[in-house]
């Protein structure tokens, strides 16, 4: 029988053949497609433009890279341009063409509406200013029944809700003594940034004292090693009164060393209040405390 005879008694042989011949050439023709676009192999690491002006980076280095700004925020201490942030990080494998994404400094300062923080509570207050990017300044204690706010300041005069001030910027609050203790308990702060750290004093009704920073070059790394009151967990420090408090870079300390000091600091702290109560139970689970 000759070839011919074959497929034409056997018809599905043949468009079988055809079918993977086709398919055979649509995924070659594929794969040379998306080696050609895909730029397959042809990776290279981000560039690190981290801490630069965005008019200094350098767009000659031959991979024709897009820089895309897609976030600004205002600090006092850089002008307007200041790389923060980048996405992908430095060092992440990219191919030419690729878009880096760009948080930086603000040219200009962003304007905030001061909120009416009269009869809110501290911590209250203190959440509605950082929630429309205000901060909260001194707390001025003044006789009154009532431990609510009862006047906004701004510069030592008085601001009222509405008008528009740069994010940022201080408003020191006159808040009533109330008619309890007038105590606080002083909040643990160590392992805060000095942001977390001045916003729980500020809502425990106490304000900043003194701010030492060691060896700090860079205050995203800063965080609280030290404070004065320490933490006690007893209502002992008077409204209004100020916490000392000291940084370190975050890199220099090691986590695990933070976690031991946090740890002997509360040991301290329910130490002292077992050996105040003089009880003869253990309210507390001290058993076998002093292994630590």
């Amino acid at each position: 029988m000759s070839r011919k005879g074959f497929f034409t008694d056997h018809p599905w042989i043949l468009h079988t053949i055809f079918a993977l011949s086709a398919s055979l050439l649509i995924v070659i023709v594929v794969f040379i497609v998306l080696r050609h676009y895909g730029r397959v192999g042809q990776e290279y690491p981000t560039p690190y433009v981290v801490g630069q002006y965005v008019d200094q980076i350098n767009h000659n280095d031959g991979l024709s890279l897009q820089y895309v700004i897609v976030d600004s925020i205002y600090q006092p201490n850089h002008k307007g341009g200041f790389i923060l942030r980048q996405d992908p990080d430095s060092g992440a494998l990219i191919k030419p063409g690729r878009k880096i994404y760009l948080t930086i400094t603000s040219y200009a300062p962003d304007n905030a509406i001061v909120p009416d923080l009269r009869s809110l509570s501290v911590r209250h207050a203190i959440s509605q200013l950082e929630n429309v990017g205000l901060h909260g300044g001194r707390l001025l204690f003044v006789d009154d029944p009532h431990h609510v706010v009862l006047e906004q300041k701004y510069k030592g005069r008085a601001v009222n809700e509405g008008r528009q001030l740069e994010k940022g910027a201080m408003i020191d609050l006159v808040v009533g003594r109330g008619s309890g203790s007038g105590l606080s308990i002083v909040p643990y702060l160590v392992g805060m940034s000095p942001s977390k750290a001045r916003r729980s004093l500020l809502s425990a009704s106490l304000n900043v004292g003194a701010e030492h920073y060691d060896g700090i070059s860079d205050m995203s790394h800063a965080i609280v090693y030290r404070q004065s009151p320490s933490y006690s967990g007893r209502p002992e420090l008077q409204y209004g009164n100020a916490v000392e408090l000291w940084y370190c870079d975050k890199s220099v300390v090691a986590m695990e060393e933070l976690q031991r000091m946090k740890q002997r600091q509360l040991e301290d702290s329910i130490r002292a209040l077992y050996e105040q109560d003089n009880q003869t139970s253990d309210p507390y689970g001290l058993t076998g405390l002093d292994e630590f």
